[in-house]
């Protein structure tokens, strides 16, 4: 975070080319709209509460109602992707097309822009432009950082997908196994992300927080795209921030790493305050800070605390149960076949067509279950056990459903996947 006593660089008052200008000008058009409005881990999150429950919300509705008009009638979508729904990602048909409205403004604000405007430099605008992308990037890094150090991004593997054959699984659950089989690995990656965040923050280390961001971010975005994540439209928009920011310092880093020629970024990081503004600044650097990487954190540890402590104690309802009575529709209309009560207190639904919706948590020990989350109705249900193998849920607040009747699944009793481990010396590679 800056110092209120250090100095800033100077800032050039030379012309910028006409390329220059334009590219600003549309960067700026597109990545203000988009930092502001995605809806997912914005700015707006530095402001406690407020910014993340309402401010985010509400900056981003405008773009999905027009979004989901467009959707209905120039597009024609059908289905589920034609309304606003809960994904838990951020590849809906409709943030696609909210992202292409986005874009659609941005040429056109540009345009007008470039027609009006006879200046010849951005400067001062610049550097409110980086300070806004520091803080746009930080908000994310602490964000998803703290999911992986706290590993609940990418949990161990939870039975449904253990009892899942391999062949029947998405390249998503194969990626996400892979990296929730070993915490070490995701803590790691989580922290990588956090002290990108923490070097943002500070403008002396700032360069060096966009290059990391920039780093981690492109592997981000090569795991998106080739294993199919959905989050490829959120993920490499942060990436594009991340090199916008870094472009006014790329003939000091050229000059460093490449002419081996000692050089200093001339391009500044925040506006040349004094006083009190400066003060603003500085506070909205903590804030940033203390809202994400501190409150958002600690509820991510709370989060993992709880899960660890279920694990510890698992309930004697854990395991897979299969529905012989009674019906729970899934966000695609195919009904639920089996329920899923994890170690860890996570709730997973497999549908008849054999797909797999994250549901909501439940707690050992308490006599309701709650089924919600992405595609999956809000109803809650008292539990019942008439013995061991059986299990009866009566829906007592929520949508309309029925009462349920399932019988408990066998499950092996160890998984090699999880007890192998490592080994320094292999005389064979094994397959199993």
């Amino acid at each position: 975070m800056a110092a209120p006593s250090s100095s800033l660089p100077s800032t050039s008052v030379r012309p910028w080319s006409a390329t220059a200008r334009v590219a600003f000008r549309f960067a700026f058009c597109y990545i203000a709209q988009y930092a502001l409005c995605c809806g997912n881990a914005t700015v707006w999150r530095a402001i406690p509460w407020l910014g993340g429950h309402v401010l985010e919300p509400l900056c981003a509705t405008p773009y999905l109602l027009a979004a989901q008009w467009l959707g209905l009638h120039p597009f024609h979508l059908q289905g589920p992707g034609a309304h606003l729904h809960g994904s838990g990602y951020g590849d809906r048909a409709l943030d696609w097309i909210a992202a292409g409205i986005m874009l659609a403004i941005a040429v056109v604000a540009t345009t007008v822009w470039s027609a009006l405007d006879r200046r010849t430099q951005y400067n001062t605008l610049l550097a409110w432009f980086r300070f806004g992308l520091r803080l746009t990037i930080a908000v994310a890094m602490f964000n998803y950082g703290s999911w992986k150090i706290f590993p609940i991004q990418m949990p161990p593997p939870s039975l449904a997908i253990l009892n899942e054959p391999v062949g029947q699984t998405s390249p998503l659950t194969m990626l996400w196994t892979l990296l929730g089989m070993n915490q070490v690995y995701e803590k790691i990656c989580g922290s990588i992300e956090f002290l990108g965040a923490l070097l943002l923050l500070y403008r002396r280390t700032a360069l060096l927080g966009a290059m990391l961001a920039a780093f981690v971010m492109t592997n981000v975005v090569l795991f998106n795209f080739f294993f199919d994540v959905p989050v490829k439209l959120y993920a490499s928009n942060l990436l594009l921030m991340a090199l916008v920011a870094i472009v006014p310092d790329l003939r000091a880093l050229f000059g460093f790493f490449w002419k081996q020629k000692p050089t200093a970024p001339s391009s500044p990081w925040q506006p040349a305050l004094r006083g009190r503004a400066r003060w603003i600044l500085v506070t909205l650097e903590v804030a940033a800070f203390l809202s994400v990487g501190i409150v958002s954190s600690f509820g991510h540890y709370r989060q993992h605390a709880i899960e660890e402590a279920n694990l510890r104690h698992p309930s004697p309802l854990t395991g897979e149960w299969h529905l012989n009575a009674g019906t729970i529709l899934t966000g695609d209309g195919v009904p639920m076949s089996d329920l899923v009560l994890e170690p860890d207190g996570r709730l997973d639904v497999r549908a008849a067509d054999g797909s797999i919706w994250g549901g909501s948590a439940y707690r050992a020990g308490e006599s309701v279950l709650r089924v919600s989350g992405p595609g999956l109705p809000a109803v809650t249900f008292a539990i019942s056990q008439p013995d061991a193998s059986h299990l009866v849920l009566t829906p007592i607040a929520g949508q309309s459903t029925g009462e349920l009747r399932l019988t408990r699944v066998p499950l092996p009793s160890h998984y090699p996947l999880l007890e192998r481990g490592f080994h320094l010396i292999n005389e064979w590679g094994l397959e199993r």
